[in-house]
């Protein structure tokens, strides 16, 4: 295979993606006619994570989110940066292509990143609201406290050992709001009816929109942005590794961006 069928399979599987012009999905890196005998996928390719797939033999790196540190990474400043020059002399003396698959698996059913987040946390069952990068899941009664304890023993193995909340330990919640990765607007995410949400820190800002939250009663829950997508990645690549079989597909994890101390 080439790097370049694996970016016509994406717009194939993608079709609610605007593959012109309107999408951070792409190539990033490397020539799209590079012959791949072996592929690396992972939240993000830092420097690291490519240095691991080096070593590993493969020509092609998939990433979720972006490589020089913008979104959409168009001519951006951050490339002049000492961290992305050393990215772009690895990819050079490498050969490696980047491929960025973001916009196609945030919303990819069941083994997307919003579908794979709820059941990694153990939300079973049709959620019984949705929106495009958002759904809600009844989960109760229980107390915040309880559902905050029970989320961070499920992202423990990611490597968040803790996780924040806000509101009264005791307060009852019936249905829990889950968003994707960073995509966690509380505006939006009470339009579901939840009377709980499940954010990240990319995604609310504290002073602004978790005091709004606080103002008016309703707890939130925090874990780490790339926490709450790494099942969905890792499900990106056991699909790939179907999909281009025989090609060897190897998932390396990033985990929690950020070690807890007390």
């Amino acid at each position: 295979m080439t790097a370049q069928d694996l970016h016509e399979h994406m717009r194939k599987v993608g079709p609610w993606v605007d593959w012109d012009g309107g999408t951070c999905d792409g190539f990033k890196w490397g020539d799209p006619a590079t012959q791949v005998t072996g592929i690396a996928v992972a939240w993000m390719s830092t420097l690291s994570a490519l240095r691991q797939a080096r070593d590993l033999g493969c020509e092609l790196f998939i990433t979720h989110e972006p490589t020089f540190y913008a979104h959409m990474e168009d001519n951006d400043a951050m490339r002049a940066t000492q961290p992305a020059q050393a990215k772009i002399d690895l990819l050079d003396e490498s050969g490696m292509v980047v491929y960025r698959c973001h916009d196609v698996w945030d919303v990819f059913p069941k083994l997307g990143v919003v579908d794979s987040w709820a059941a990694g946390l153990g939300l079973s069952g049709p959620p019984v609201a949705e929106a495009k990068y958002y759904a809600a899941y009844e989960v109760g009664p229980v107390t915040v406290e309880q559902l905050a304890r029970e989320i961070a023993a499920r992202v423990r193995p990611l490597g968040q050992n803790a996780v924040e909340y806000s509101g009264p330990p005791d307060q009852a919640v019936t249905r829990l709001a889950v968003g994707t990765g960073a995509i966690t607007n509380p505006f939006q995410m009470l339009e579901l009816g939840a009377d709980c949400l499940l954010v990240t820190d990319d995604g609310v800002c504290g002073w602004a929109q978790t005091t709004w939250l606080i103002d008016q009663g309703i707890p939130s829950i925090r874990v780490n942005h790339c926490v709450a997508e790494e099942w969905g990645v890792e499900n990106l690549a056991g699909y790939l590794r179907e999909t281009f079989a025989p090609v060897p597909v190897h998932y390396v994890g990033i985990g929690s961006l950020y070690t807890h101390v007390w």
